[in-house]
Parts: C-alpha cells; structure tokens; sequence
C-alpha cells in the first residue's frame, strides 16, 4: 500500500531573500520578522510574538535598518513553533507582487563562472 503525497498548495515559485530582508507587520509598533523565503504571492518568516492563523494585517517589505519599504497586506495562514522557540509563519499577500517589487528583495543571480586567463 502506498501513501500519496500530500496535495502541493504553492502558487508561485519560492526564493530566497536577500540577506536583511525583513517584514514589520502593523498596525502600530510594527512587529519585526525575518523573512525566511518569498514568491509572487507571500512569504514565511521568522519571528518571536506571531499574529495568530486568518488574521489580516498590513505589513511592509523591507532591507533591515531602511526607513521604508514595499507596503503590502498579509493573511496568516499557519503558524509553527520551532525548536528555538520562536515560530515560522506563512502569509499570503492580498495582491501579487510584480516582478520589479519581488526582485529588490531576492538575492543577486550568480554570475557564471569563466575560466581563469592562462598564465604565460
């Protein structure tokens, strides 16, 4: 007997965010995530006091220690305590980020590699 896989809930490609990328999650004094992975349609994050599953919140996508970033709404969807103590939380955003919005968040392509120049 064999167990099927569970049913691949994605929607969008995820990757992995720059070094910094963080998420501070209103209203008021904005709680500070560090964003852990991040696609067209949301992201998971890392944080100590997480919002609690179906909640809806602003939030606004940024490079740690910048004033400002991208404003965005995020739908919790599950919240996981980890072995650390803090929880890994998924969140949609209300809107599709574009391609420009996600990429100041994504981590540099690898160049290609070339060969070295011969010596002599």
């Amino acid at each position: 007997m064999s167990v099927a896989a569970p049913p691949e809930r994605r929607v969008a490609t995820r990757y992995k965010p720059a070094f910094g990328t963080v998420c501070r999650i209103g209203p008021g004094r904005p709680t500070h995530a560090l964003v852990w992975n991040i696609s067209e349609t949301g992201l998971s994050m890392l944080l100590g006091d997480p919002p609690e599953p179906g909640e809806v919140r602003p939030a606004e996508l940024a490079h740690e220690g910048a004033a400002s970033g991208l404003p965005v709404w995020l739908r919790v969807i599950h919240v996981r305590q980890v072995s650390t103590g803090d929880y890994q939380v998924g969140a949609q955003f209300d809107r599709r980020l574009n391609p420009d919005e996600l990429s100041q968040f994504l981590l540099p392509p690898a160049k290609e590699e070339r060969p070295l120049p011969k010596k002599g």
